[in-house]
């Protein structure tokens, strides 16, 4: 009687925990399980698209990072990757910006707004886990990569950065990875309760991303102007919406003098995180892939005071950027400082974006 009713007990317990696994797993409100599933699903549909596209696809509604981390798994069917901040995003093969046709036949570039030190190495990590390797990767430095912390967007794919971490430091077995933590949180009580608050809510009226149509151009358009639209073209490269180009070149003389503060705060760099960049590129030197930097200029009004504290902090993270590739012989494309490219007042959109003209003037010639 005893055995019966603890086989009972057993089965019921067990009963329970798979349907609180079952419900956790459906109901996803972490967007870690069934949605990851139909958002790589959909995402992957969207960089099939791109690659196919003749003009590209409208970026607009469109997370940045879901679309780059997805493209990054077929980087191994191009010759160079393009890692950074939004600085470089127009970078392309399409436009050969800079005469960079000549070193990369395929180009992919993966740059997103605000890139950090921590989007770099997921993006790496990605870069690295393909089957096909490219030849060569270009990674943007700005004045806020060399330190850890300055974005925190790139939370969202945590597990790759996580995954990174345990290949750069070659942890023991001892490590739990991703897999067995998604396993045991569906059992987990904590996200059981979220997930019965997502059964309970009466309607849900945001559309998920994903129920978005991806959409191409209706028809070709001016690279300089843009389009009405923000587009991603076929190399994974940027182009703006024209409303905001017009904005832009209408406020362009109101640009600050002396200014050029965003992200400049704090240290002006961190050792850890330059020994971290250090480690990715012995990664990258070990898979046999050649890593070059970028560096992109600033406004000239940025610079009209003088050694303010942003000019400082530019004036340092070029010494070591400099050090760094001598270090390590690497090459380095391009300056913080528009007069050593002969940038002009009116090649800029802002304070720190420049316009295709400027980037042009960046030559990835050999």
């Amino acid at each position: 009687m005893y055995k019966q009713y603890l086989l009972k007990s057993l089965l019921l317990f067990t009963f329970i925990m798979f349907l609180i696994a079952g419900i956790n797993f459906i109901v996803d409100p972490g967007k870690i399980y069934l949605k990851k599933i139909i958002a790589d699903l959909k995402s992957a549909e969207f960089s099939d698209k791109l690659f196919s596209s003749k003009n590209g696809i409208i970026q607009t509604g469109w997370n940045e990072r879901l679309v780059k981390t997805t493209l990054a798994k077929k980087s191994g069917n191009f010759d160079c990757i393009i890692l950074g901040s939004s600085h470089i995003m127009q970078i392309s093969s399409i436009r050969n910006t800079g005469n960079i046709n000549k070193q990369c036949k395929k180009l992919l570039n993966l740059g997103v707004s605000g890139g950090s030190i921590e989007d770099i190495a997921i993006f790496s990590y990605l870069i690295m886990n393909n089957i096909k390797l490219p030849k060569q990767v270009f990674i943007d430095i700005d004045p806020w990569t060399l330190k850890f912390g300055m974005d925190s967007r790139y939370g969202a794919y945590k597990s790759y950065y996580t995954k990174m971490n345990e290949l750069l430091q070659n942890k023991d077995s001892n490590y739990e990875s991703y897999l067995s933590k998604g396993i045991k949180n569906l059992f987990n009580g904590e996200y059981f309760y979220y997930s019965i608050k997502e059964l309970m809510k009466k309607e849900n009226k945001k559309k998920s991303m994903f129920d978005k149509q991806i959409l191409y151009p209706i028809n070709e358009f001016s690279y300089s102007s843009g389009y009405k639209e923000a587009v991603t073209l076929v190399d994974g490269s940027h182009i703006y919406k024209n409303s905001w180009i017009l904005k832009q070149k209408n406020n362009i003389s109101s640009i600050k003098i002396g200014g050029g503060g965003y992200k400049i705060k704090g240290s002006i760099y961190s050792k850890s995180t330059l020994d971290y960049f250090q480690k990715l590129v012995n990664l990258y030197k070990y898979n046999n892939i050649n890593v070059n930097l970028i560096l992109t200029p600033y406004h000239p009004n940025v610079f009209k005071k003088g050694n303010t504290k942003p000019v400082k902090h530019f004036k340092e993270i070029e010494k070591v950027v400099n050090s760094f590739v001598k270090k390590n012989n690497l090459k380095v494309y391009g300056s913080f400082f528009p007069n050593k490219l002969g940038c002009k007042n009116h090649e800029f959109f802002d304070f720190m974006h420049s316009t295709n003209q400027c980037l042009n003037r960046i030559d990835f010639s050999e």
